[in-house]
């Protein structure tokens, strides 16, 4: 168990560092169209919260478009690995409806700040989606 603990603070730590660069990138490169399909994926997130499966799907979608919307070849080459390892980091978190309305609102809250081109904004939705994933598993694995 301790190492399935450990690895999930390590892909917090490393989620953390690279969705801080992607973010602000995606503030720097976003456009309007870009924008509204992260607006519309946030509003399909909400309709699939009853689901943990649909949830995560819709999360793919979702970080697809951000490494898509940062326009960074190195991320996008990345994104193919990365967005499987922050679905595992995210897994059991998302297994819980609460959590997963949680979520949403952070995602929301993050979309709001890209398309006011707010980087500090972004940039503190996520790590408090991040905190908030890592204070859960600290209680619930432990």
């Amino acid at each position: 168990m301790y190492a399935y603990t450990s690895r999930l603070q390590d892909i917090i730590q490393v989620q953390y560092s690279i969705e801080t660069a992607l973010l602000e990138a995606v503030v720097r490169n976003a456009t309007g169209e870009g924008i509204v399909r992260l607006h519309n994926l946030v509003s399909a997130q909400k309709t699939v919260l009853h689901s943990d499966i649909e949830t995560k799907l819709v999360l793919r979608s979702f970080y697809e478009e951000l490494f898509a919307l940062a326009s960074n070849c190195m991320l996008s080459m990345l994104s193919v690995h990365l967005i499987p390892m922050f679905e595992e980091g995210r897994d059991l978190y998302l297994a819980v409806a609460f959590n997963r309305k949680t979520f949403y609102e952070h995602n929301k809250k993050l979309v709001r700040c890209i398309e006011e081109l707010d980087e500090v904004g972004a940039c503190a939705a996520l790590r408090g989606q991040l905190l908030r994933m890592g204070t859960y598993y600290s209680v619930y694995l432990n």
